[in-house]
């Protein structure tokens, strides 16, 4: 029987310990898939914190709950008999050293190991955490905060910035993210994207970090761009293209929206049908054709259009100017998809012209809005170690980060908020262990 403690012992990983191997025992319910462990740990000094005397007496024991989730597939649970000793000298009591955890913890050292590495998945939570090894929720919330505080990573060459959606966590319901699309780090977050809190934030960075900061991409607000000019003098501003071609796909559905207006009064008596036509096909306008799928139905009111040519094709034959304002958007996209740095710079004035010219105030609007970017747009085309500029890989992470706010019912702390994105989404985070 003390054998099989002893290997059980070793299985639970807490052998390495004075463990009195007479007392302790190990029960395991294999229905409940569950493992106590009965644990006595010899006292190596009797020394009194008070008298430093070493005449104390064992005056009592006390059992500790600590919660030891090593094991993946069972629930192992450490009662832990510590001793109260008694001081012959000076009459106080005190307890034995607990090698187990430090204070009145609830959790074992490789426990808080075991459940630190599971938070670094973002779809993990606290809760599902305390409710999978039956831990209390605040004990691992105690746990993350004294062993995660993550530090700002230093500037790289190529940075992207952003915000996230916090309404709960800050003042200004956005909080402002750097990222690294070459390493794939979170460099920071801070919480406003505010200029006069980002000023202040990037002139306390050394000037000596800040000018080996190259290209900077960020999307179409204004203040990224100021503060990219004054915090990042050698560095090149890059405009990102999905927010390009994102004003462009609003301007192209609004001019589609007023061509269908003009048949709203006749809409039941049209034979040609062409308001439902445009308002049943309407993500032609909105989608890169080669993506659309359009199944033929011959039973349907529209069973005359065999294929998505042929709806494409009615489509464009109702107005003129849609046509032209269509072809126009696919020439850009084309262009954005396809188009070098080197074609950029002369393709770009053209477009320009040619979108004003389209008599409606939405495209004009995109095209004072490819004027005022010009040069940050051009600056999309560029590649850099065989990536082209662009917003998209802090874009995703973004994605990743909401996923974490969601699922975690929303974060009240900032802080933790921060130290758990970041420890989430980079991989080779430190832990603080004294």
């Amino acid at each position: 029987m003390i054998n099989d403690n002893i290997e059980l012992l070793n299985l639970i990983e807490i052998s390495q310990y004075d463990i009195d191997k007479q007392k302790s025992t190990v029960h395991v319910d294999k229905v409940n898939k569950s493992i106590t462990a009965d644990v006595y740990i010899t006292p190596r000094y009797r020394d009194c914190p008070f008298c430093k005397s070493n005449g104390a007496i064992i005056h009592s024991h006390k059992a500790r709950r600590l919660y030891h989730p090593i094991l993946s597939s069972y629930t192992t649970t450490i009662i832990f008999h510590q001793i109260l000793f008694k001081c012959k000298e000076c009459g106080h009591s005190f307890v034995q050293y607990n090698p187990l955890c430090s204070g009145s913890k609830s959790i074992t050292k490789l426990g808080e190991l075991n459940l630190l590495e599971q938070l670094r998945s973002p779809r993990k939570t606290f809760k599902d955490l305390s409710n999978e090894y039956f831990i209390p929720e605040s004990s691992i919330i105690r746990c993350f905060d004294e062993h995660v505080n993550i530090k700002r990573h230093e500037l790289s060459k190529v940075i992207c910035f952003d915000e996230i959606y916090a309404k709960k966590l800050t003042d200004t319901k956005y909080a402002f993210c750097i990222f690294d699309p070459m390493a794939n780090v979170m460099l920071d977050i801070v919480d406003c994207r505010r200029k006069n809190t980002l000023e202040p934030y990037f002139s306390r960075i050394p000037i000596k970090e800040r000018l080996k900061v190259q290209y900077v991409n960020i999307d179409m607000y204004n203040t990224y761009k100021v503060l990219a000019e004054q915090a990042f003098p050698n560095a090149t501003i890059c405009c990102d293209s999905f927010h390009v071609i994102e004003h462009l796909t609003k301007a192209m559905d609004q001019y589609r929206l007023a061509i269908q207006r003009k048949f709203v009064k006749d809409k039941d008596s049209d034979k040609n049908g062409y308001y439902w036509l445009l308002k049943s096909f309407h993500y032609y306008f909105t989608s890169n054709f080669d993506d659309i799928n359009y199944h033929w139905k011959p039973k349907s009111h529209y069973s005359y259009l065999r294929d998505k040519y042929a709806v494409l094709n009615k489509l464009l034959s109702i107005d003129k100017g849609l046509k032209e304002a269509y072809e126009l958007q696919m020439n850009y996209r084309e262009f954005n998809k396809c188009g070098t740095y080197e074609e950029a710079l002369y393709k770009i004035d053209d477009f320009i012209e040619k979108f004003y010219k389209i008599d409606f105030l939405d495209f004009k609007n995109f095209a004072t809005t490819l004027s005022n970017w010009k040069f940050e747009i051009i600056n999309s085309f560029l590649v850099i170690d065989g990536k082209r500029m662009s917003n998209g890989p802090i874009e995703s992470v973004n994605g990743r980060t909401k996923r974490i706010l969601y699922d975690g019912y929303g974060y009240s702390n900032f802080e933790r908020f921060r130290n758990r994105v970041m420890f989430s989404l980079n991989k080779k985070e430190p832990l603080i262990f004294k």
